[in-house]
């Protein structure tokens, strides 16, 4: 039986960035009561439906929104019903999401003693200016507060996401930010290249002249002097956007970087198990709904459990990996397989694609699927070969999604 990474999405907000385009909401605290309820019955729900026992767990994610809002006491309902339903690992990486700002002590000393082993704050920036243009609420003494407080109730796993590519960020802004975090001695640290996102209020922005757009050169500068200072400080790049400390990689996102089964719970979760892709209904309320009418055994009137009619399938909607609050999914063919294993294995910079392990699994070498592709990207200087592992080069690190549109 396969072990799967559990992805947990809380959708709540105190206020939603301008760069934001997660499904998250701002003005449904009223609902925090009932949505963990309902996720703590999806949960049930799901592994209850799976054949031959308990489904084995080996990482928990919470993310979201902004799952350090939720209690302590209803963090516990959650894992607690997490392992009940599911056969997780003692040593399984649990991770949270926080912001600066909503967490203390007191609060991450009682779910440490929950089992969370891993914290991932969103600190974004180090600078006033760029905190304000990003709609963040904290500032960065939140941020190092956040981190001294996580050390005082016991983490020694930490993560710290920035964004680089802002408009009108220099190299030297971005470099004081770099100064500001290295010396908190954390253990990840995740970089983000801003994307204006359609729908949101930097997207507007830019439309009306209020900002400029970012620039793509020096965004690729910044990337270049935060390689530099990250492995003068002793991190590893491991992934296109992630550094780690030797051995505190994130392993729940290995999972989805090695195109290795994992779970999406919650609204608007996605997940790939058992040979499907899906995604759960995104509002919040339709979601809760639905998980309790099927507690309820409410059914619609075509006897079937979700609200609205889904496309023709085989399975039930309560078959593995599937729950009732599931909106769509498909199943996973061959050439899909094989083209997200290219463009998520190549994102690994020193682990790369194993051609050994392709040809395992789909009884077809890389080089039969793909060979002019390759033949291509190594002419261009994109891709090399060391040993049975096809990897980015230093060129195609920067180019990398000129890289993986060509696997699609």
């Amino acid at each position: 039986m396969d072990a799967y990474a559990l992805y947990l999405h809380i959708p709540f907000c105190r206020q939603r960035c301008s760069y934001c385009d997660f499904n998250t909401y701002t003005t449904l605290s009223d609902l925090q009561a009932a949505y963990v309820a309902a996720l703590a019955a999806e949960i049930r729900q799901v592994g209850a439906s799976a054949v031959g026992g308990r489904p084995a767990v080996h990482t928990i994610f919470f993310g979201g929104g902004t799952p350090s809002l939720l209690t302590p006491a209803q963090l516990a309902t959650i894992l607690s019903a997490a392992h009940a339903a599911f056969a997780v690992d003692p040593a399984a990486e649990i991770t949270l999401e926080a912001n600066p700002g909503t967490v203390d002590v007191a609060y991450l000393t009682a779910i440490r003693a929950l089992g969370v082993n891993r914290l991932s704050f969103g600190v974004q920036s180090a600078l006033p200016g760029e905190l304000a243009l990003l709609g963040r609420a904290h500032d960065f003494a939140a941020a190092v507060a956040a981190v001294e407080a996580a050390r005082a109730a016991g983490f020694d796993n930490l993560n710290l996401d920035l964004i680089y590519g802002l408009p009108g960020q220099s190299v030297a802004d971005w470099q004081r930010t770099l100064d500001a975090v290295l010396p908190l001695n954390v253990e990840h640290i995740s970089l983000y290249c801003l994307t204006i996102e359609p729908g949101t209020p930097m997207q507007r922005w830019l439309h009306n002249g209020t900002i400029l757009a970012p620039d793509a050169d020096t965004a690729a500068d910044q990337y270049e002097a935060a390689g530099r200072a990250l492995a003068a400080a002793g991190f590893q790049h491991y992934e296109i956007s992630n550094w780690a400390r030797p051995g505190r990689e994130c392993r729940h996102n290995l999972v989805y970087w090695r195109n290795e089964p994992y779970l999406g719970l919650g609204a608007g979760a996605h997940g790939s198990a058992g040979g499907y892709r899906y995604h759960v209904v995104r509002q919040p309320r339709a979601y809760v709904k639905r998980i309790r009418n099927y507690e309820l055994g409410i059914r619609n009137e075509a006897g079937a459990f979700p609200p609205a009619p889904l496309p023709p399938r085989s399975p039930a909607l309560n078959a593995f990996p599937l729950s009732p609050a599931v909106a769509d999914y498909h199943r996973v063919g061959r050439d899909e397989a094989m083209s997200d294993t290219a463009i998520t294995q190549l994102r690994l910079l020193d682990e790369g694609l194993s051609l050994g392990a392709f040809a395992g699994r789909f009884g077809q070498s890389f080089d039969e699927v793909y060979g002019d592709t390759v033949s291509q990207l190594q002419t261009w200087e994109l891709l090399q070969r060391r040993g049975d592992r096809l990897l980015l080069t230093e060129k195609g690190r920067f180019l990398s999604n000129q890289v993986f549109y060509r696997f699609v």
